[in-house]
Protein backbone atom coordinates (compact mmCIF):
# COMPACT_ATOMS: atom_id res chain seq x y z
CA UNK A 1 0.00 0.00 0.00
CA UNK A 2 1.10 3.55 -0.72
CA UNK A 3 2.39 4.98 2.56
CA UNK A 4 1.22 8.45 1.51
CA UNK A 5 -2.32 7.18 0.96
CA UNK A 6 -2.34 5.63 4.44
CA UNK A 7 -1.02 8.80 6.02
CA UNK A 8 -3.82 10.75 4.37
CA UNK A 9 -6.29 8.46 6.09
CA UNK A 10 -7.45 6.35 3.14
CA UNK A 11 -7.71 2.59 2.71
CA UNK A 12 -5.79 0.56 0.08
CA UNK A 13 -8.92 0.02 -2.06
CA UNK A 14 -9.82 3.72 -2.26
CA UNK A 15 -9.14 6.03 -5.20
CA UNK A 16 -7.68 9.43 -4.39
CA UNK A 17 -6.90 12.03 -7.07
CA UNK A 18 -5.33 15.45 -7.46
CA UNK A 19 -6.72 17.19 -10.54
CA UNK A 20 -3.97 19.59 -11.53
CA UNK A 21 -3.83 22.56 -13.89
CA UNK A 22 -0.38 23.08 -15.43
CA UNK A 23 1.21 26.08 -17.16
CA UNK A 24 -0.51 28.91 -15.26
CA UNK A 25 1.31 32.17 -16.02
CA UNK A 26 2.60 30.93 -19.38
CA UNK A 27 0.36 33.44 -21.14
CA UNK A 28 -2.77 35.45 -20.35
CA UNK A 29 -5.02 32.73 -21.75
CA UNK A 30 -3.62 30.34 -19.14
CA UNK A 31 -3.81 32.83 -16.26
CA UNK A 32 -7.08 34.78 -16.38
CA UNK A 33 -9.05 31.56 -15.84
CA UNK A 34 -7.86 30.91 -12.27
CA UNK A 35 -11.03 32.13 -10.47
CA UNK A 36 -13.44 30.00 -12.50
CA UNK A 37 -11.03 27.07 -12.65
CA UNK A 38 -11.01 26.64 -8.88
CA UNK A 39 -14.60 27.76 -8.47
CA UNK A 40 -15.96 24.91 -10.60
CA UNK A 41 -15.03 22.37 -7.93
CA UNK A 42 -13.11 19.87 -10.06
CA UNK A 43 -9.59 21.30 -10.17
CA UNK A 44 -7.88 20.90 -6.81
CA UNK A 45 -4.43 22.33 -7.57
CA UNK A 46 -2.43 24.33 -10.10
CA UNK A 47 1.13 25.51 -10.63
CA UNK A 48 2.69 28.69 -12.01
CA UNK A 49 5.59 29.08 -14.45
CA UNK A 50 7.72 31.72 -12.74
CA UNK A 51 9.96 32.74 -15.70
CA UNK A 52 6.99 33.41 -17.99
CA UNK A 53 5.51 36.80 -18.95
CA UNK A 54 2.20 36.44 -17.09
CA UNK A 55 3.71 35.17 -13.85
CA UNK A 56 3.17 38.51 -12.07
CA UNK A 57 -0.55 38.41 -12.81
CA UNK A 58 -0.85 34.85 -11.54
CA UNK A 59 1.12 35.74 -8.40
CA UNK A 60 -1.17 38.73 -7.77
CA UNK A 61 -4.18 36.40 -7.75
CA UNK A 62 -2.35 34.01 -5.42
CA UNK A 63 -1.58 36.86 -2.99
CA UNK A 64 -5.27 37.71 -2.88
CA UNK A 65 -6.19 34.02 -2.37
CA UNK A 66 -3.49 32.60 -0.07
CA UNK A 67 -5.63 29.53 0.63
CA UNK A 68 -5.53 28.52 -3.05
CA UNK A 69 -3.65 25.32 -3.82
CA UNK A 70 -1.07 26.76 -6.22
CA UNK A 71 2.56 25.75 -6.50
CA UNK A 72 5.68 26.44 -8.55
CA UNK A 73 5.95 24.75 -11.94
CA UNK A 74 9.76 24.62 -12.16
CA UNK A 75 10.63 25.65 -15.70
CA UNK A 76 13.90 24.85 -17.50
CA UNK A 77 12.58 24.64 -21.08
CA UNK A 78 11.05 27.09 -23.54
CA UNK A 79 9.39 25.02 -26.24
CA UNK A 80 7.41 27.36 -28.50
CA UNK A 81 8.69 28.58 -31.85
CA UNK A 82 8.49 32.35 -31.30
CA UNK A 83 7.16 32.82 -27.76
CA UNK A 84 10.21 32.27 -25.57
CA UNK A 85 11.54 32.88 -22.06
CA UNK A 86 14.79 32.45 -20.16
CA UNK A 87 16.15 32.11 -16.67
CA UNK A 88 15.24 34.03 -13.54
CA UNK A 89 18.80 33.85 -12.16
CA UNK A 90 21.83 35.25 -13.95
CA UNK A 91 24.04 32.53 -15.42
CA UNK A 92 27.37 32.66 -17.28
CA UNK A 93 27.32 31.75 -20.95
CA UNK A 94 29.20 28.56 -20.08
CA UNK A 95 26.38 27.27 -17.85
CA UNK A 96 24.65 25.55 -20.76
CA UNK A 97 21.27 26.50 -19.34
CA UNK A 98 20.35 28.60 -22.42
CA UNK A 99 20.37 27.87 -26.13
CA UNK A 100 22.21 29.90 -28.75
CA UNK A 101 19.36 32.44 -28.82
CA UNK A 102 19.64 33.12 -25.09
CA UNK A 103 16.44 31.32 -24.09
CA UNK A 104 15.91 28.05 -22.24
CA UNK A 105 16.40 24.98 -24.39
CA UNK A 106 13.37 23.77 -26.30
CA UNK A 107 13.57 20.16 -25.12
CA UNK A 108 14.17 18.26 -21.90
CA UNK A 109 16.82 16.16 -23.65
CA UNK A 110 18.86 19.31 -24.35
CA UNK A 111 18.61 20.34 -20.70
CA UNK A 112 19.87 16.93 -19.57
CA UNK A 113 22.72 17.00 -22.09
CA UNK A 114 23.93 20.59 -21.78
CA UNK A 115 22.87 22.31 -18.54
CA UNK A 116 25.41 22.60 -15.73
CA UNK A 117 23.89 21.00 -12.65
CA UNK A 118 25.03 23.73 -10.26
CA UNK A 119 23.45 26.35 -12.53
CA UNK A 120 20.21 24.35 -12.57
CA UNK A 121 20.16 24.18 -8.77
CA UNK A 122 20.64 27.97 -8.62
CA UNK A 123 17.83 28.45 -11.15
CA UNK A 124 15.37 26.30 -9.22
CA UNK A 125 16.20 28.23 -6.04
CA UNK A 126 15.77 31.56 -7.85
CA UNK A 127 12.38 30.59 -9.25
CA UNK A 128 11.12 29.54 -5.83
CA UNK A 129 12.47 32.70 -4.20
CA UNK A 130 10.80 34.88 -6.83
CA UNK A 131 7.48 33.18 -6.10
CA UNK A 132 7.96 34.01 -2.41
CA UNK A 133 9.01 37.56 -3.21
CA UNK A 134 5.78 38.08 -5.16
CA UNK A 135 3.75 36.97 -2.17
CA UNK A 136 2.96 33.39 -3.16
CA UNK A 137 2.65 30.63 -0.57
CA UNK A 138 3.47 27.65 -2.78
CA UNK A 139 1.53 24.51 -1.89
CA UNK A 140 3.99 22.30 -3.78
CA UNK A 141 6.47 22.17 -6.64
CA UNK A 142 6.38 20.21 -9.89
CA UNK A 143 8.11 20.29 -13.26
CA UNK A 144 7.44 21.67 -16.73
CA UNK A 145 8.01 18.94 -19.35
CA UNK A 146 9.63 16.71 -16.74
CA UNK A 147 12.86 18.66 -16.95
CA UNK A 148 13.81 18.05 -13.29
CA UNK A 149 13.93 14.27 -13.67
CA UNK A 150 17.47 14.00 -15.04
CA UNK A 151 20.50 12.83 -13.09
CA UNK A 152 22.01 15.63 -11.03
CA UNK A 153 18.84 17.73 -11.45
CA UNK A 154 16.43 15.49 -9.62
CA UNK A 155 18.64 15.71 -6.51
CA UNK A 156 18.33 19.50 -6.52
CA UNK A 157 14.56 19.18 -6.91
CA UNK A 158 14.32 16.88 -3.89
CA UNK A 159 16.67 19.14 -1.91
CA UNK A 160 14.32 22.08 -2.56
CA UNK A 161 11.51 20.04 -1.06
CA UNK A 162 13.49 19.32 2.09
CA UNK A 163 14.90 22.85 2.47
CA UNK A 164 11.56 24.65 2.05
CA UNK A 165 9.46 21.92 3.66
CA UNK A 166 7.17 21.85 0.63
CA UNK A 167 6.00 18.65 -1.10
CA UNK A 168 7.10 17.96 -4.67
CA UNK A 169 5.49 15.83 -7.35
CA UNK A 170 7.22 12.47 -7.79
CA UNK A 171 5.30 9.86 -9.81
CA UNK A 172 5.96 6.12 -9.65
CA UNK A 173 6.46 5.54 -13.39
CA UNK A 174 7.25 2.32 -15.21
CA UNK A 175 10.00 2.11 -17.82
CA UNK A 176 7.33 2.04 -20.53
CA UNK A 177 5.73 5.23 -19.20
CA UNK A 178 9.09 6.98 -18.99
CA UNK A 179 9.80 5.94 -22.56
CA UNK A 180 6.46 7.35 -23.73
CA UNK A 181 7.40 10.64 -22.06
CA UNK A 182 10.51 10.76 -24.24
CA UNK A 183 13.23 9.98 -21.69
CA UNK A 184 16.31 8.18 -22.99
CA UNK A 185 17.54 4.86 -21.60
CA UNK A 186 20.08 6.39 -19.22
CA UNK A 187 17.47 8.68 -17.67
CA UNK A 188 14.95 5.83 -17.40
CA UNK A 189 17.45 3.61 -15.59
CA UNK A 190 18.39 6.50 -13.30
CA UNK A 191 14.75 7.21 -12.47
CA UNK A 192 13.89 3.59 -11.79
CA UNK A 193 16.86 3.21 -9.45
CA UNK A 194 16.19 6.50 -7.68
CA UNK A 195 12.47 5.86 -7.22
CA UNK A 196 13.15 2.46 -5.67
CA UNK A 197 15.47 4.13 -3.17
CA UNK A 198 12.98 6.92 -2.40
CA UNK A 199 10.19 4.44 -1.86
CA UNK A 200 12.33 2.40 0.55
CA UNK A 201 12.83 5.61 2.57
CA UNK A 202 9.11 6.44 2.68
CA UNK A 203 9.20 9.36 0.25
CA UNK A 204 5.66 10.36 -0.87
CA UNK A 205 5.08 8.97 -4.38
CA UNK A 206 2.06 8.95 -6.68
CA UNK A 207 0.85 5.59 -7.95
CA UNK A 208 -0.69 6.66 -11.25
CA UNK A 209 -0.57 9.58 -13.67
CA UNK A 210 -3.06 10.43 -16.40
CA UNK A 211 -3.23 13.48 -18.64
CA UNK A 212 -5.83 15.03 -20.88
CA UNK A 213 -4.39 14.51 -24.40
CA UNK A 214 -3.42 17.86 -25.89
CA UNK A 215 -3.12 16.28 -29.32
CA UNK A 216 -6.76 15.17 -29.38
CA UNK A 217 -9.13 18.13 -29.03
CA UNK A 218 -12.12 15.81 -29.53
CA UNK A 219 -11.42 14.03 -26.23
CA UNK A 220 -14.49 15.41 -24.52
CA UNK A 221 -16.59 15.18 -21.38
CA UNK A 222 -17.52 11.50 -21.77
CA UNK A 223 -13.89 10.56 -22.45
CA UNK A 224 -12.69 12.52 -19.43
CA UNK A 225 -15.28 10.89 -17.18
CA UNK A 226 -14.25 7.44 -18.42
CA UNK A 227 -10.56 8.19 -17.90
CA UNK A 228 -11.09 9.33 -14.31
CA UNK A 229 -13.72 6.85 -13.20
CA UNK A 230 -11.63 3.94 -14.51
CA UNK A 231 -8.60 4.88 -12.44
CA UNK A 232 -7.31 2.01 -10.28
CA UNK A 233 -7.03 2.11 -6.51
CA UNK A 234 -4.31 4.31 -5.09
CA UNK A 235 -3.13 7.90 -5.35
CA UNK A 236 -3.42 9.40 -8.84
CA UNK A 237 -2.46 12.64 -10.56
CA UNK A 238 -4.60 13.99 -13.41
CA UNK A 239 -2.90 16.73 -15.42
CA UNK A 240 -4.55 19.24 -17.72
CA UNK A 241 -3.35 22.40 -19.44
CA UNK A 242 -6.43 24.64 -19.39
CA UNK A 243 -6.53 27.92 -21.28
CA UNK A 244 -9.08 30.39 -22.61
CA UNK A 245 -9.51 30.60 -26.37
CA UNK A 246 -7.80 33.75 -27.63
CA UNK A 247 -5.80 35.18 -30.50
CA UNK A 248 -2.78 35.14 -28.20
CA UNK A 249 -3.08 31.42 -27.43
CA UNK A 250 -3.60 30.49 -31.08
CA UNK A 251 -0.45 32.40 -32.04
CA UNK A 252 1.61 30.66 -29.35
CA UNK A 253 0.51 27.04 -29.22
CA UNK A 254 -0.24 24.68 -32.11
CA UNK A 255 -2.14 22.54 -29.57
CA UNK A 256 -4.32 25.47 -28.51
CA UNK A 257 -7.58 23.58 -29.21
CA UNK A 258 -6.60 20.89 -26.71
CA UNK A 259 -5.89 23.51 -24.07
CA UNK A 260 -9.27 25.16 -24.62
CA UNK A 261 -10.88 21.71 -24.38
CA UNK A 262 -9.01 21.10 -21.09
CA UNK A 263 -10.59 24.23 -19.63
CA UNK A 264 -14.03 23.15 -20.80
CA UNK A 265 -13.91 19.65 -19.30
CA UNK A 266 -12.09 20.70 -16.13
CA UNK A 267 -14.89 23.15 -15.33
CA UNK A 268 -17.78 20.98 -16.51
CA UNK A 269 -20.13 20.16 -13.60
CA UNK A 270 -20.99 16.81 -15.22
CA UNK A 271 -17.37 15.67 -14.85
CA UNK A 272 -17.16 16.74 -11.22
CA UNK A 273 -20.48 15.04 -10.41
CA UNK A 274 -19.49 11.78 -12.14
CA UNK A 275 -16.15 11.62 -10.33
CA UNK A 276 -17.72 12.10 -6.92
CA UNK A 277 -20.55 9.69 -7.73
CA UNK A 278 -17.91 7.07 -8.52
CA UNK A 279 -16.60 7.39 -4.97
CA UNK A 280 -13.33 9.05 -6.00
CA UNK A 281 -11.81 11.37 -3.41
CA UNK A 282 -10.45 14.70 -4.69
CA UNK A 283 -7.65 16.19 -2.65
CA UNK A 284 -5.06 18.97 -3.01
CA UNK A 285 -1.42 19.49 -2.22
CA UNK A 286 -2.19 21.32 1.00
CA UNK A 287 -3.79 18.09 2.24
CA UNK A 288 -0.51 16.29 1.56
CA UNK A 289 1.53 19.03 3.23
CA UNK A 290 -0.69 18.83 6.33
CA UNK A 291 -0.33 15.04 6.48
CA UNK A 292 3.45 15.35 6.54
CA UNK A 293 3.68 18.33 8.90
CA UNK A 294 5.77 17.50 12.03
Amino acid sequence: MNALLARLGYQPHERVVIVHADDIGMCHAATGLLPTLFGAGMVTAASVMVPCPWFASAAEWCRAHPEADVGVHFTLTSEWQHYRWGSVAAHPATSGIHDDEGFFHRSTAEVFAQADRIAVAHELAAQYQRALAFGMRPSHCDSHMGSVFGAGIFEAYLAMSVHHRVPVYVPRLTDEQLQRLGFDEATRVYQQTTLADLESRGWPLFDHMVALPLGDAHFGVADTIAMLTNLPAGLSYCIGHPALESVELKAIAPDWAGRVRDYAVMTDPEVAHAVRAAGIHLIGWRDIAAAFAP
